[in-house]
């Protein structure tokens, strides 16, 4: 029996109708992706929006500010407001201690929670488990239920307005810090740790020659993490401490709204300043963010 010979309108036909609903799935896709996009880039512009109006109103002077529409640029870029606040007596002391506070508490949470993480992800001991589940839950407990105990404690040490009563609290490490480098070192093949043990590697020399340089990615995002809770923390410095030479920016500002609350220029441009620095570092290492998430998952 001899075999027809397919022509191309055969196969034509043939593919065809094998996928017959690729030109009307399409247009559905298309749709849902338009939409979907669509719904992010409004989300987007309800969270920008404050932040652009914000820097708009920081180069104005209050005339304009309370004159023009929120959303009009500056016609110039006047540096008047910013000049004002680093003139004023306290601000460069405010973002000093800013600074201090915020690089003191991060090299901590950073150094220990890499220590407490590689014990919880590498090392073998009765109740590790255990004892790290009992430790993450405190994630779930509001920083407002522990206040009046950390307060007591600061108290009865005879810290209170001191440096030390700000770092102490904040500075061993953070339940979120330690549990995404706990999930990064887990993801580390465990045969480059047995083969530097074999080699005769300690504990340390295995952690911060193998580990450490392996893991950047998450450390970084462990330290922008770490600095944005420094940099943002007003409440604990604000309960224990009472003069203006231990406040932060975030007390300084709010010294400002009673202080000057009818130069709202001013306090935007403070505002303005002690934002900078935060999307300066995200601008920067946004790409480590992304794949320290991605890379991250738990087991």
């Amino acid at each position: 029996m001899t075999t027809p010979a397919i022509g191309a309108n055969d196969t034509y036909r043939a593919v065809a109708l094998g996928k017959p609903n690729w030109r009307r799935s399409f247009p559905a896709r298309a749709a849902k992706l338009t939409a979907f996009y669509g719904v992010m880039a409004a989300m987007g512009c309800v969270f920008l929006v404050p932040y652009v109006l914000t820097l708009f109103a920081a180069f104005k002077p209050v005339q304009q500010i309370f004159g023009q529409p929120p959303w009009v640029p500056p016609s110039t870029l006047d540096l008047h407001n910013f000049a004002y606040d680093f003139s004023s007596q306290m601000f460069g002391r405010y973002l000093l201690n800013t600074f201090l506070v915020t690089a003191v508490l991060t090299a901590g949470q950073v150094f220990f929670g890499i220590l407490a993480a590689y014990a919880f992800a590498r090392l073998s001991f009765p109740g590790r488990d255990t004892i790290f589940w009992i430790f993450l839950i405190t994630l779930m407990v509001p920083n407002a239920v522990t206040i009046v105990s950390l307060y007591t404690i600061i108290q009865k040490a005879h810290l209170l307005n001191t440096y030390w009563a700000i770092f102490l609290p904040y500075v061993l490490g953070s339940p979120y810090t330690i549990f995404l480098m706990r999930q990064f070192f887990r993801n580390i093949p465990q045969s480059l740790i047995d083969a530097a043990r074999v080699d005769g590697a300690s504990e340390a020399r295995v952690l911060f020659r193998i580990i450490v340089p392996m893991s950047k990615p998450v450390i970084i995002t462990a330290t922008l993490i770490a600095i944005v809770f420094s940099w943002n923390n007003f409440l604990w410095p604000l309960i224990v401490t009472n003069s203006q030479s231990h406040y932060v920016l975030t007390i300084g500002l709010a010294l400002f709204q009673t202080t000057m609350s009818a130069q709202w220029n001013y306090l935007l441009a403070g505002s303005v300043i002690t934002l900078a620095p935060l999307a300066l570092l995200f601008m920067i290492f946004q790409r480590h963010l992304i794949r320290s998430v991605t890379v991250t998952r738990p087991h």
